[in-house]
């Protein structure tokens, strides 16, 4: 279960006249892996994948293999999975059994790992959306990090994903979804209990768009300049960085212009309404469409 703590995130709001837009992007890069938290819903644990069939692994060094990172690139290896569409996931995220564990490209342990995944990353305990599942793997969502810069392939920018071990994970049950319309520019929140709430939302610039298709809750934590803010694992596709930095950052946060086309990328709710999702917990699953 996560344990709330407090990251200082800068999220850029009004900084020219010329611009309207919100935008989120990160001012973490101090310390060894910050991380982030929001309270668990405790969802119903359950067993670890079945374990891996019998095979003669490559050799790696665990230590030695790449973490992603906020303004960096993930490896080209790993595939891009691009959904539009809640239905048909396993409904589940992977929780990490140790500090540290490795990623592959493919099902495959006679090739080596291509990645590592802490347990613990921007103030919060890990916790990873899984695409799929195969007898002995679950295909996770990369929490952050991105697949190419929007300048040189925004296809391949989101949905990078990797394929764990199922004995170096636990699986817990997620009931809980964010659902995103840009059409409507509403956001759809579903609780636990099935329960959901529609709520207005301001949305990205034709020139700035929000990135459309399958995401997940990256963290939940302190924005300089709007406060409490939910960061998801996509970022921009229009954007290779914002104002001086390497990253652009997607998030939902607090925010004028509901029911309009009005930020670099986020999504902008009153703060009433934002307290409705504020304790959402990493992993949980965030659909963008329209």
């Amino acid at each position: 279960m996560s344990q709330r703590r407090k990251a200082w995130i800068w999220v850029v709001g009004t900084v020219a006249v010329a611009l309207v837009g919100t935008a989120a992007w990160f001012g973490l890069r101090a310390g060894p892996d910050p991380a982030e938290a929001a309270p668990s819903a405790s969802p119903s644990p359950s067993a670890s994948p079945t374990p891996e069939p019998t095979q003669k692994p490559a050799g790696y060094s665990l230590a030695a293999l790449s973490r992603p990172d906020i303004d960096g690139l993930l490896p080209a290896e790993l595939p891009v999975t691009k959904l539009d569409t809640l239905q048909g996931l396993p409904g589940s995220v992977a929780e990490p059994r140790k500090a540290r564990i490795p990623v592959w490209a493919a099902p495959d342990v006679t090739e080596a790992p291509v990645l590592a995944l802490e347990s613990d990353y921007y103030d919060a305990d890990a916790r990873w959306l899984v695409l799929e599942r195969k007898p002995g793997w679950v295909k996770v969502l990369i929490p952050y990090g991105r697949g190419a810069l929007p300048s040189d392939d925004p296809d391949r920018v989101n949905g990078v994903s990797g394929w764990l071990r199922g004995s170096d994970v636990v699986l817990e049950r997620e009931r809980r979804s964010v659902v995103v319309d840009l059409s409507d520019r509403t956001v759809t929140v579903t609780h636990d209990d099935g329960s959901r709430d529609v709520l207005p939302a301001g949305v990205g610039a034709p020139e700035t768009p929000t990135p459309r298709g399958l995401t997940q809750v990256f963290t939940v934590t302190e924005a300089v300049n709007t406060g409490t803010s939910v960061f998801l694992s996509m970022q921009s596709e229009s954007l290779d960085g914002f104002y001086g930095t390497d990253y652009a950052a997607t998030a939902l946060h607090v925010g004028e212009g509901q029911g309009d086309t009005v930020s670099n990328g986020c999504i902008r709710l009153t703060s009433g309404d934002f307290e409705r999702l504020a304790g959402l917990d990493p992993g949980v699953p965030v659909l963008v469409r329209g």
